[in-house]
Protein backbone atom coordinates (compact mmCIF):
# COMPACT_ATOMS: atom_id res chain seq x y z
CA UNK A 1 0.00 0.00 0.00
CA UNK A 2 2.99 2.87 0.69
CA UNK A 3 4.46 2.00 -2.54
CA UNK A 4 1.02 2.93 -4.23
CA UNK A 5 0.83 5.84 -2.36
CA UNK A 6 4.08 6.97 -2.80
CA UNK A 7 3.53 6.04 -6.76
CA UNK A 8 0.34 8.53 -6.57
CA UNK A 9 2.57 10.98 -4.64
CA UNK A 10 4.85 10.93 -7.50
CA UNK A 11 2.63 11.86 -10.02
CA UNK A 12 1.19 14.69 -8.20
CA UNK A 13 4.69 16.30 -7.85
CA UNK A 14 5.11 15.91 -11.45
CA UNK A 15 2.49 17.90 -12.66
CA UNK A 16 3.22 21.14 -11.11
CA UNK A 17 6.70 21.45 -11.51
CA UNK A 18 6.42 20.10 -15.34
CA UNK A 19 3.62 22.97 -15.19
CA UNK A 20 6.34 25.46 -13.44
CA UNK A 21 8.97 25.03 -15.43
CA UNK A 22 7.15 25.71 -18.83
CA UNK A 23 6.16 29.23 -17.20
CA UNK A 24 7.99 32.50 -17.72
CA UNK A 25 9.15 35.09 -15.81
CA UNK A 26 5.90 37.31 -15.99
CA UNK A 27 4.14 34.09 -14.65
CA UNK A 28 5.18 34.88 -11.20
CA UNK A 29 5.37 38.76 -11.21
CA UNK A 30 2.76 41.00 -10.47
CA UNK A 31 4.36 44.49 -11.22
CA UNK A 32 7.23 45.78 -12.52
CA UNK A 33 8.35 49.02 -11.33
CA UNK A 34 11.29 50.49 -12.84
CA UNK A 35 14.20 48.03 -11.22
CA UNK A 36 11.90 46.54 -9.02
CA UNK A 37 9.71 43.04 -9.65
CA UNK A 38 6.89 42.44 -7.31
CA UNK A 39 6.44 38.89 -6.63
CA UNK A 40 3.56 37.04 -6.36
CA UNK A 41 2.65 35.35 -3.42
CA UNK A 42 0.86 31.82 -2.49
CA UNK A 43 -1.81 32.73 -2.75
CA UNK A 44 -1.76 35.37 -6.34
CA UNK A 45 -0.05 31.65 -7.25
CA UNK A 46 -3.52 29.96 -6.69
CA UNK A 47 -2.07 28.05 -3.53
CA UNK A 48 1.29 27.14 -5.15
CA UNK A 49 4.77 27.72 -3.28
CA UNK A 50 8.04 28.53 -5.20
CA UNK A 51 7.00 32.15 -6.37
CA UNK A 52 10.15 33.24 -5.12
CA UNK A 53 12.31 30.93 -5.55
CA UNK A 54 11.17 31.35 -9.66
CA UNK A 55 11.25 34.45 -9.67
CA UNK A 56 15.16 35.09 -8.77
CA UNK A 57 15.79 31.49 -11.13
CA UNK A 58 13.96 32.92 -14.27
CA UNK A 59 15.07 36.41 -14.16
CA UNK A 60 18.36 36.24 -16.53
CA UNK A 61 18.14 38.29 -19.24
CA UNK A 62 18.88 42.24 -19.18
CA UNK A 63 18.59 42.17 -15.69
CA UNK A 64 19.61 45.69 -14.42
CA UNK A 65 22.17 46.20 -12.07
CA UNK A 66 19.71 47.83 -9.47
CA UNK A 67 17.20 44.56 -9.55
CA UNK A 68 14.87 44.19 -6.72
CA UNK A 69 12.36 41.52 -5.59
CA UNK A 70 9.13 43.06 -3.90
CA UNK A 71 7.48 40.90 -1.38
CA UNK A 72 4.05 42.18 -0.36
CA UNK A 73 3.01 43.04 2.86
CA UNK A 74 1.37 40.73 4.85
CA UNK A 75 1.80 38.24 2.19
CA UNK A 76 3.21 34.08 2.32
CA UNK A 77 6.11 32.82 0.50
CA UNK A 78 6.81 29.04 1.30
CA UNK A 79 9.93 27.72 -0.59
CA UNK A 80 9.67 24.32 -1.57
CA UNK A 81 13.15 24.60 -3.56
CA UNK A 82 15.79 26.66 -2.11
CA UNK A 83 16.70 29.78 -4.78
CA UNK A 84 20.50 30.74 -5.62
CA UNK A 85 21.41 34.19 -6.04
CA UNK A 86 22.39 34.73 -9.71
CA UNK A 87 23.97 38.21 -9.29
CA UNK A 88 23.96 40.63 -6.49
CA UNK A 89 20.24 40.33 -4.99
CA UNK A 90 18.39 42.41 -2.82
CA UNK A 91 15.04 41.09 -1.56
CA UNK A 92 12.51 43.35 0.46
CA UNK A 93 9.04 43.92 1.82
CA UNK A 94 7.42 46.82 0.33
CA UNK A 95 6.40 47.89 3.72
CA UNK A 96 9.55 49.60 5.30
CA UNK A 97 8.08 50.73 8.85
CA UNK A 98 9.71 49.46 11.64
CA UNK A 99 9.45 46.00 12.61
CA UNK A 100 9.26 46.90 16.43
CA UNK A 101 6.94 49.91 18.04
CA UNK A 102 4.40 49.08 15.05
CA UNK A 103 0.89 48.61 15.60
CA UNK A 104 -0.53 48.54 12.20
CA UNK A 105 -2.11 44.88 11.33
CA UNK A 106 -1.67 45.60 7.25
CA UNK A 107 2.03 46.11 7.74
CA UNK A 108 3.11 42.53 8.44
CA UNK A 109 6.18 42.00 6.64
CA UNK A 110 5.80 39.21 4.57
CA UNK A 111 7.08 35.59 5.51
CA UNK A 112 9.47 33.57 4.05
CA UNK A 113 9.78 30.19 5.12
CA UNK A 114 9.87 26.18 4.15
CA UNK A 115 7.19 24.02 3.13
CA UNK A 116 4.83 20.81 4.07
CA UNK A 117 4.34 17.86 2.00
CA UNK A 118 1.11 17.58 4.04
CA UNK A 119 -0.11 21.08 2.33
CA UNK A 120 1.69 21.01 -0.78
CA UNK A 121 2.48 17.16 -1.85
CA UNK A 122 6.01 17.67 -2.01
CA UNK A 123 8.93 16.30 0.15
CA UNK A 124 9.20 18.54 3.37
CA UNK A 125 11.72 21.43 2.92
CA UNK A 126 12.95 24.04 5.31
CA UNK A 127 13.79 27.69 4.29
CA UNK A 128 17.26 28.93 2.69
CA UNK A 129 18.85 30.70 0.30
CA UNK A 130 22.17 29.75 -1.69
CA UNK A 131 24.31 33.09 -2.04
CA UNK A 132 26.88 33.39 -4.58
CA UNK A 133 26.67 36.59 -4.68
CA UNK A 134 26.10 39.87 -2.69
CA UNK A 135 22.28 39.47 -0.56
CA UNK A 136 20.38 41.80 1.46
CA UNK A 137 17.14 41.46 2.92
CA UNK A 138 14.92 44.01 4.51
CA UNK A 139 11.56 44.56 6.01
CA UNK A 140 10.75 40.25 5.76
CA UNK A 141 10.04 37.81 8.85
CA UNK A 142 11.77 34.78 8.15
CA UNK A 143 11.68 31.33 9.56
CA UNK A 144 13.79 28.67 8.22
CA UNK A 145 11.45 25.69 9.12
CA UNK A 146 8.13 24.22 7.34
CA UNK A 147 5.01 24.61 9.07
CA UNK A 148 5.14 20.68 10.33
CA UNK A 149 8.52 21.99 12.09
CA UNK A 150 11.15 20.51 9.44
CA UNK A 151 14.08 22.32 10.09
CA UNK A 152 17.29 23.24 8.51
CA UNK A 153 20.88 23.93 9.27
CA UNK A 154 21.11 27.65 8.28
CA UNK A 155 18.88 30.22 6.46
CA UNK A 156 22.19 31.34 4.49
CA UNK A 157 23.87 29.01 2.72
CA UNK A 158 27.42 30.61 1.25
CA UNK A 159 29.08 29.29 -1.78
CA UNK A 160 31.59 32.06 -2.33
CA UNK A 161 33.93 34.03 -0.68
CA UNK A 162 34.25 37.83 0.25
CA UNK A 163 30.43 38.06 0.26
CA UNK A 164 28.64 40.85 1.79
CA UNK A 165 25.02 39.44 3.60
CA UNK A 166 22.96 42.25 5.13
CA UNK A 167 19.81 41.87 6.77
CA UNK A 168 17.98 44.58 7.63
CA UNK A 169 14.08 45.52 9.26
CA UNK A 170 13.78 41.62 9.69
CA UNK A 171 11.60 39.55 11.92
CA UNK A 172 13.40 36.15 12.68
CA UNK A 173 11.61 33.34 14.36
CA UNK A 174 12.46 29.66 14.91
CA UNK A 175 16.46 29.76 14.47
CA UNK A 176 16.93 25.94 15.14
CA UNK A 177 20.51 25.17 14.69
CA UNK A 178 21.55 28.58 13.90
CA UNK A 179 20.42 31.59 11.68
CA UNK A 180 23.66 32.15 9.57
CA UNK A 181 26.14 29.41 9.38
CA UNK A 182 29.21 31.03 7.35
CA UNK A 183 31.98 28.34 5.90
CA UNK A 184 33.37 30.65 2.87
CA UNK A 185 36.07 33.18 3.78
CA UNK A 186 36.51 36.97 4.40
CA UNK A 187 32.45 37.84 4.34
CA UNK A 188 31.17 40.71 5.44
CA UNK A 189 27.46 40.03 7.73
CA UNK A 190 25.53 43.04 8.16
CA UNK A 191 22.68 42.84 11.15
CA UNK A 192 20.85 45.78 11.51
CA UNK A 193 17.24 46.44 12.99
CA UNK A 194 16.09 43.30 13.20
CA UNK A 195 14.34 41.29 15.96
CA UNK A 196 14.93 37.50 16.57
CA UNK A 197 12.59 35.94 18.53
CA UNK A 198 12.51 32.53 19.73
CA UNK A 199 15.70 31.05 18.57
CA UNK A 200 15.82 27.56 19.45
CA UNK A 201 13.54 24.35 17.95
CA UNK A 202 16.53 22.06 17.67
CA UNK A 203 16.78 19.63 21.39
CA UNK A 204 20.20 20.95 21.99
CA UNK A 205 21.74 23.35 24.57
CA UNK A 206 24.30 24.87 22.01
CA UNK A 207 21.46 25.26 19.19
CA UNK A 208 19.33 28.30 18.30
CA UNK A 209 22.14 30.55 17.46
CA UNK A 210 22.32 33.78 15.32
CA UNK A 211 25.69 33.09 13.49
CA UNK A 212 28.16 30.39 13.34
CA UNK A 213 31.35 30.92 11.11
CA UNK A 214 33.87 28.09 10.64
CA UNK A 215 36.01 30.43 8.43
CA UNK A 216 37.98 33.70 9.40
CA UNK A 217 35.18 36.39 8.03
CA UNK A 218 36.04 40.06 7.43
CA UNK A 219 33.67 42.34 9.19
CA UNK A 220 30.85 41.50 11.96
CA UNK A 221 28.31 44.53 12.49
CA UNK A 222 25.61 43.76 14.63
CA UNK A 223 23.61 47.48 15.49
CA UNK A 224 20.01 48.30 16.88
CA UNK A 225 18.65 44.66 16.95
CA UNK A 226 16.81 43.19 19.88
CA UNK A 227 17.06 39.28 20.94
CA UNK A 228 14.44 37.46 22.83
CA UNK A 229 14.45 34.03 24.46
CA UNK A 230 17.79 32.44 22.94
CA UNK A 231 18.56 28.84 23.42
CA UNK A 232 22.00 28.33 22.68
CA UNK A 233 25.46 29.76 21.78
CA UNK A 234 23.74 33.35 20.44
CA UNK A 235 27.23 34.44 17.89
CA UNK A 236 29.49 31.85 17.69
CA UNK A 237 32.71 33.25 17.51
CA UNK A 238 34.96 29.93 17.50
CA UNK A 239 38.25 29.30 18.09
CA UNK A 240 41.12 29.72 15.49
CA UNK A 241 39.22 31.68 13.11
CA UNK A 242 39.14 35.21 13.39
CA UNK A 243 37.28 38.52 12.16
CA UNK A 244 38.69 41.56 10.62
CA UNK A 245 36.65 43.96 13.16
CA UNK A 246 33.58 42.99 15.18
CA UNK A 247 31.01 46.08 16.39
CA UNK A 248 28.25 45.44 18.58
CA UNK A 249 26.36 48.61 19.19
CA UNK A 250 22.62 49.70 21.07
CA UNK A 251 21.66 45.99 20.79
CA UNK A 252 19.28 44.35 23.11
CA UNK A 253 19.38 40.97 24.35
CA UNK A 254 17.21 39.68 27.25
CA UNK A 255 16.80 35.92 28.18
CA UNK A 256 19.25 33.53 26.78
CA UNK A 257 20.25 30.83 28.01
CA UNK A 258 23.84 30.14 26.39
CA UNK A 259 26.57 31.85 25.59
CA UNK A 260 26.06 35.42 23.72
CA UNK A 261 29.07 35.25 22.38
CA UNK A 262 30.87 32.14 22.59
CA UNK A 263 35.11 32.42 22.47
CA UNK A 264 35.74 35.63 21.46
CA UNK A 265 38.87 35.39 22.41
CA UNK A 266 41.33 35.45 20.00
CA UNK A 267 39.60 38.19 18.41
CA UNK A 268 41.70 41.21 17.42
CA UNK A 269 39.51 44.15 17.25
CA UNK A 270 36.09 44.11 19.23
CA UNK A 271 33.70 46.81 20.06
CA UNK A 272 30.72 46.45 22.48
CA UNK A 273 29.25 50.29 22.90
CA UNK A 274 25.49 50.57 23.99
CA UNK A 275 24.58 47.23 24.66
CA UNK A 276 22.01 45.89 26.96
CA UNK A 277 22.10 42.45 28.26
CA UNK A 278 19.09 41.18 30.36
CA UNK A 279 19.48 37.30 32.19
CA UNK A 280 22.28 36.22 29.25
CA UNK A 281 24.32 33.64 29.35
CA UNK A 282 22.78 31.76 32.62
CA UNK A 283 23.61 28.11 31.66
CA UNK A 284 26.25 26.97 33.66
CA UNK A 285 29.40 25.39 33.17
CA UNK A 286 31.38 22.28 34.75
CA UNK A 287 34.77 19.78 33.10
CA UNK A 288 31.82 17.88 31.84
CA UNK A 289 30.72 20.08 29.20
CA UNK A 290 34.71 20.68 28.38
CA UNK A 291 34.97 17.43 27.31
CA UNK A 292 31.96 17.46 25.51
CA UNK A 293 31.77 20.95 23.65
CA UNK A 294 35.20 20.33 22.13
CA UNK A 295 36.15 23.80 20.98
CA UNK A 296 33.12 25.70 22.33
CA UNK A 297 33.92 26.15 25.90
CA UNK A 298 36.92 28.35 27.54
CA UNK A 299 40.40 26.64 26.88
CA UNK A 300 41.27 26.74 30.31
CA UNK A 301 37.80 25.93 31.74
CA UNK A 302 37.03 28.82 32.98
CA UNK A 303 33.60 29.94 33.31
CA UNK A 304 32.44 32.14 29.68
CA UNK A 305 31.37 35.81 31.20
CA UNK A 306 29.93 38.35 28.68
CA UNK A 307 33.07 39.33 27.52
CA UNK A 308 36.12 36.50 27.47
CA UNK A 309 39.57 36.95 26.59
CA UNK A 310 42.64 34.91 26.30
CA UNK A 311 46.41 35.01 25.84
CA UNK A 312 47.60 33.92 22.27
CA UNK A 313 51.05 33.03 21.81
CA UNK A 314 50.49 35.13 17.74
CA UNK A 315 50.11 37.64 19.87
CA UNK A 316 54.07 38.18 21.28
CA UNK A 317 55.70 36.72 18.33
CA UNK A 318 53.88 38.93 15.90
CA UNK A 319 53.70 42.25 18.21
CA UNK A 320 50.16 42.33 17.73
CA UNK A 321 47.72 44.42 20.08
CA UNK A 322 44.73 43.46 20.43
CA UNK A 323 41.88 45.61 20.79
CA UNK A 324 38.60 44.82 22.82
CA UNK A 325 36.59 47.92 23.85
CA UNK A 326 33.74 48.00 25.93
CA UNK A 327 31.81 50.85 26.69
CA UNK A 328 28.23 52.30 28.04
CA UNK A 329 26.84 48.71 28.02
CA UNK A 330 24.48 47.15 31.09
CA UNK A 331 24.26 43.67 32.37
CA UNK A 332 21.63 42.61 34.95
CA UNK A 333 20.27 38.92 36.21
CA UNK A 334 16.96 38.29 37.96
CA UNK A 335 17.51 37.61 41.73
CA UNK A 336 15.66 34.02 40.86
CA UNK A 337 18.62 32.64 38.58
CA UNK A 338 21.40 33.13 41.40
CA UNK A 339 20.41 29.93 42.99
CA UNK A 340 21.30 27.83 39.68
CA UNK A 341 24.77 26.08 40.40
CA UNK A 342 23.54 25.01 43.80
CA UNK A 343 20.95 23.37 42.32
CA UNK A 344 23.02 21.60 39.74
CA UNK A 345 25.20 20.63 42.51
CA UNK A 346 22.69 19.36 44.79
CA UNK A 347 21.66 17.10 42.68
CA UNK A 348 24.90 15.87 41.32
CA UNK A 349 23.82 16.23 37.93
CA UNK A 350 25.81 13.77 35.48
CA UNK A 351 27.82 13.08 38.81
CA UNK A 352 29.04 16.44 39.13
CA UNK A 353 29.24 19.06 41.81
CA UNK A 354 31.62 22.00 40.87
CA UNK A 355 28.73 23.66 38.22
CA UNK A 356 29.91 27.46 38.28
CA UNK A 357 27.98 30.24 37.49
CA UNK A 358 28.61 31.98 34.25
CA UNK A 359 26.23 35.13 34.83
CA UNK A 360 28.88 37.47 35.03
CA UNK A 361 30.63 39.85 32.83
CA UNK A 362 34.15 38.38 32.92
CA UNK A 363 35.95 35.63 34.28
CA UNK A 364 39.01 35.88 36.30
CA UNK A 365 41.33 35.48 33.61
CA UNK A 366 39.86 38.09 31.35
CA UNK A 367 39.29 40.87 34.49
CA UNK A 368 42.86 40.35 35.17
CA UNK A 369 43.78 41.35 31.38
CA UNK A 370 41.29 44.49 31.05
CA UNK A 371 42.79 45.68 34.41
CA UNK A 372 46.43 44.91 33.08
CA UNK A 373 47.68 42.78 36.08
CA UNK A 374 50.15 40.28 36.76
CA UNK A 375 51.32 38.39 33.31
CA UNK A 376 48.90 41.18 31.31
CA UNK A 377 51.18 44.20 32.07
CA UNK A 378 51.80 44.08 29.04
CA UNK A 379 51.23 46.84 25.53
CA UNK A 380 50.10 43.44 23.70
CA UNK A 381 47.14 43.94 25.98
CA UNK A 382 46.79 47.89 26.77
CA UNK A 383 44.01 48.38 24.74
CA UNK A 384 41.44 46.19 26.36
CA UNK A 385 39.47 48.57 27.73
CA UNK A 386 36.41 48.36 29.95
CA UNK A 387 34.40 51.20 31.75
CA UNK A 388 31.66 50.21 34.38
CA UNK A 389 29.02 48.75 33.10
CA UNK A 390 25.14 49.45 34.34
CA UNK A 391 23.77 47.18 36.97
CA UNK A 392 20.29 47.73 36.92
CA UNK A 393 16.69 45.78 35.67
CA UNK A 394 15.44 48.73 33.40
CA UNK A 395 11.76 49.99 33.74
CA UNK A 396 10.35 48.41 30.66
CA UNK A 397 6.94 49.62 29.24
CA UNK A 398 5.55 46.46 28.52
CA UNK A 399 6.95 42.86 28.96
CA UNK A 400 4.21 40.80 29.41
CA UNK A 401 5.19 37.44 30.74
CA UNK A 402 9.14 38.12 29.84
CA UNK A 403 10.13 38.42 33.53
CA UNK A 404 7.97 35.90 35.29
CA UNK A 405 6.52 32.75 33.51
CA UNK A 406 9.30 32.97 30.18
CA UNK A 407 12.44 33.74 33.05
CA UNK A 408 11.32 30.88 34.60
CA UNK A 409 11.13 28.65 31.42
CA UNK A 410 14.34 29.44 30.38
CA UNK A 411 15.85 28.73 33.84
CA UNK A 412 14.04 25.20 33.74
CA UNK A 413 15.76 24.86 30.39
CA UNK A 414 19.00 25.74 31.29
CA UNK A 415 19.20 23.36 34.03
CA UNK A 416 17.53 20.76 32.44
CA UNK A 417 19.57 20.69 29.32
CA UNK A 418 23.12 20.79 30.73
CA UNK A 419 22.44 16.67 31.88
CA UNK A 420 24.35 15.27 28.81
CA UNK A 421 21.09 12.97 28.63
CA UNK A 422 18.95 15.84 27.39
CA UNK A 423 17.03 15.88 24.70
CA UNK A 424 14.91 19.01 24.78
CA UNK A 425 14.37 22.45 23.17
CA UNK A 426 13.50 25.64 25.19
CA UNK A 427 9.47 26.11 24.49
CA UNK A 428 8.08 28.84 22.05
CA UNK A 429 7.30 32.00 23.62
CA UNK A 430 3.90 33.35 22.05
CA UNK A 431 1.05 35.39 23.39
CA UNK A 432 -1.22 35.96 20.21
CA UNK A 433 -0.69 32.80 17.57
CA UNK A 434 -0.73 30.09 20.29
CA UNK A 435 -2.27 27.14 18.69
CA UNK A 436 0.23 24.61 17.78
CA UNK A 437 -1.19 24.86 13.70
CA UNK A 438 -0.19 28.38 13.97
CA UNK A 439 3.72 27.35 14.34
CA UNK A 440 4.45 29.93 11.29
CA UNK A 441 2.54 32.79 12.41
CA UNK A 442 4.77 35.22 14.45
CA UNK A 443 2.79 37.17 17.07
CA UNK A 444 2.02 40.30 15.31
CA UNK A 445 2.03 42.90 16.04
CA UNK A 446 4.90 42.14 18.43
CA UNK A 447 3.29 42.16 21.46
CA UNK A 448 6.14 43.96 23.87
CA UNK A 449 7.61 47.63 24.32
CA UNK A 450 11.04 47.34 25.46
CA UNK A 451 11.43 51.03 25.46
CA UNK A 452 11.78 52.11 29.05
CA UNK A 453 11.63 55.28 31.59
CA UNK A 454 15.14 55.10 33.09
CA UNK A 455 16.61 58.87 33.15
CA UNK A 456 20.06 57.44 33.95
CA UNK A 457 19.48 54.56 31.16
CA UNK A 458 17.90 57.15 28.45
CA UNK A 459 21.36 59.50 28.31
CA UNK A 460 23.72 56.51 29.35
CA UNK A 461 24.76 55.63 25.76
CA UNK A 462 27.41 57.07 23.67
CA UNK A 463 26.22 60.65 23.22
CA UNK A 464 23.45 60.39 25.53
CA UNK A 465 21.34 58.27 23.69
CA UNK A 466 20.01 55.78 25.31
CA UNK A 467 21.55 52.48 25.92
CA UNK A 468 20.24 49.48 23.80
CA UNK A 469 18.18 48.92 20.43
CA UNK A 470 17.35 52.54 19.49
CA UNK A 471 14.35 51.32 17.53
CA UNK A 472 12.38 51.17 21.14
CA UNK A 473 13.02 54.79 20.92
CA UNK A 474 12.11 56.20 17.32
CA UNK A 475 12.74 60.04 18.06
CA UNK A 476 16.45 59.47 19.75
CA UNK A 477 16.88 57.10 17.57
CA UNK A 478 16.31 59.44 13.90
CA UNK A 479 18.35 62.07 15.78
CA UNK A 480 21.00 59.32 16.86
CA UNK A 481 21.15 58.89 12.72
CA UNK A 482 21.97 61.89 12.05
CA UNK A 483 25.24 61.19 13.73
CA UNK A 484 25.38 57.85 13.45
CA UNK A 485 29.02 58.43 10.85
CA UNK A 486 30.60 60.59 13.02
CA UNK A 487 29.74 58.20 16.08
CA UNK A 488 31.43 55.19 14.38
CA UNK A 489 34.37 57.45 13.92
CA UNK A 490 34.81 57.86 17.54
CA UNK A 491 34.35 54.15 18.00
CA UNK A 492 37.27 53.26 15.55
CA UNK A 493 39.49 56.07 17.20
CA UNK A 494 38.60 54.83 20.77
CA UNK A 495 42.03 53.71 22.35
CA UNK A 496 44.13 55.38 19.83
CA UNK A 497 43.89 59.13 21.62
CA UNK A 498 47.36 60.84 22.58
CA UNK A 499 48.36 59.69 25.91
CA UNK A 500 46.62 56.20 25.56
CA UNK A 501 48.03 52.81 24.00
CA UNK A 502 48.91 52.99 19.97
CA UNK A 503 47.53 50.56 17.99
CA UNK A 504 49.88 48.85 15.81
CA UNK A 505 47.82 49.98 12.30
CA UNK A 506 49.97 51.89 10.23
CA UNK A 507 50.23 55.77 10.02
CA UNK A 508 47.48 57.66 8.56
CA UNK A 509 48.13 58.00 4.52
CA UNK A 510 47.48 61.27 4.45
CA UNK A 511 46.53 64.36 6.56
CA UNK A 512 42.44 64.39 7.49
CA UNK A 513 39.96 66.39 9.53
CA UNK A 514 37.30 64.68 10.75
CA UNK A 515 33.96 66.00 12.01
CA UNK A 516 33.04 66.57 15.39
CA UNK A 517 31.66 64.95 18.03
CA UNK A 518 28.53 65.08 19.02
CA UNK A 519 27.66 67.46 16.84
CA UNK A 520 25.05 69.88 17.69
CA UNK A 521 26.80 70.03 20.93
CA UNK A 522 26.92 71.53 24.36
CA UNK A 523 28.97 72.81 25.41
CA UNK A 524 32.11 70.44 24.14
CA UNK A 525 32.69 68.17 21.47
CA UNK A 526 35.69 65.94 20.64
CA UNK A 527 37.73 66.74 16.78
CA UNK A 528 39.48 63.91 15.21
CA UNK A 529 42.43 64.85 13.04
CA UNK A 530 45.13 62.29 11.42
CA UNK A 531 48.46 63.36 10.10
CA UNK A 532 50.52 61.00 8.17
CA UNK A 533 54.45 62.92 9.54
CA UNK A 534 55.13 64.83 12.33
CA UNK A 535 54.83 68.62 11.87
CA UNK A 536 53.60 71.79 12.79
CA UNK A 537 50.10 71.93 12.91
CA UNK A 538 47.79 74.20 14.12
CA UNK A 539 43.77 74.00 15.15
CA UNK A 540 41.63 76.63 15.34
CA UNK A 541 37.79 77.98 15.75
CA UNK A 542 36.43 80.58 14.31
CA UNK A 543 32.95 81.98 13.95
CA UNK A 544 30.88 82.24 10.75
CA UNK A 545 32.07 86.29 10.66
CA UNK A 546 36.02 85.40 10.34
CA UNK A 547 36.75 85.87 14.16
CA UNK A 548 39.32 83.51 15.68
CA UNK A 549 37.14 81.73 18.73
CA UNK A 550 39.63 79.53 20.14
CA UNK A 551 42.88 78.03 19.28
CA UNK A 552 43.12 74.15 20.48
CA UNK A 553 46.25 73.16 18.65
CA UNK A 554 49.19 74.81 17.69
CA UNK A 555 52.38 73.85 17.43
CA UNK A 556 54.77 70.41 16.75
CA UNK A 557 52.03 67.40 16.45
CA UNK A 558 53.60 63.98 16.00
CA UNK A 559 52.09 61.80 13.38
CA UNK A 560 49.17 59.55 13.54
CA UNK A 561 45.56 60.14 14.80
CA UNK A 562 44.57 62.68 17.66
CA UNK A 563 41.18 63.36 19.44
CA UNK A 564 41.18 67.08 20.87
CA UNK A 565 38.13 68.17 23.46
CA UNK A 566 36.73 71.86 22.65
CA UNK A 567 34.99 73.27 25.25
CA UNK A 568 32.58 76.15 24.40
CA UNK A 569 30.99 77.28 27.98
CA UNK A 570 32.36 80.51 27.13
CA UNK A 571 30.69 80.87 23.42
CA UNK A 572 27.31 81.54 22.25
CA UNK A 573 25.35 79.50 20.41
CA UNK A 574 25.41 79.02 16.73
CA UNK A 575 27.63 77.91 14.05
CA UNK A 576 31.32 77.58 13.88
CA UNK A 577 33.90 77.17 11.44
CA UNK A 578 37.31 75.06 12.72
CA UNK A 579 40.32 74.64 10.23
CA UNK A 580 43.28 72.17 10.46
CA UNK A 581 46.23 73.72 9.19
CA UNK A 582 49.92 72.09 8.39
CA UNK A 583 51.96 72.92 5.43
CA UNK A 584 50.86 73.32 2.42
CA UNK A 585 47.58 71.42 4.27
CA UNK A 586 44.14 72.95 5.15
CA UNK A 587 41.08 71.72 5.57
CA UNK A 588 37.77 73.20 7.08
CA UNK A 589 34.39 71.74 8.85
CA UNK A 590 31.26 73.38 10.20
CA UNK A 591 30.00 72.68 13.92
CA UNK A 592 27.16 73.93 15.76
CA UNK A 593 26.73 74.89 19.70
CA UNK A 594 23.57 74.80 20.59
CA UNK A 595 22.55 75.74 24.49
Amino acid sequence: MKKVLSLFAAVIILVPLRSALSQTLSDYISQVKGDTLVVKDYYDMNNHQNSLYWAITLDTGNVPAGRVYELKANGYYPLGKNPTTLRNTVIVGEDNTSIVKNENAASRPPLICGVDSTEEFLSPNAAAINVTHDLTVKNCNIMQLSPKGFISYSFINPLSENLNITFDNCLVEHLTKDFLFITKPNCNVTLKNCYFVNMSGWPCRRSGGVLDCLTDLDTLLVENCTHIMGQGSMYRLRQGYKFSRIIFNHNTFINSAGYTFMNPGYQRNVSLYNNMFVNCNIQDCAPILASMDVGEVDPADLPMGLVNVYPDSADAANNTHRKFLCKNNLAYWDPSLADMDSILNANAVNGVTNWRSQKSIMNTRTDSMFKHEGPYNSNLYSLLVTDTWKNQMPAFTDTKDLFTIQLANIKTFALGTVDSNATIALPTWRLINTDSKDYLKSDWPIPVDLSYSDPYLLTGGMGNYPIGDLNWFPTPKASWLAQRTEEYLQIALDGDVPGGAKNARALPAEFTLYQNYPNPFNPSTKIAFSLPRSAVASLKVYDMLGREAATIVNGYTTSGTHEVQFDATNLASGVYIYKLTSGSFTELKKMMLLK
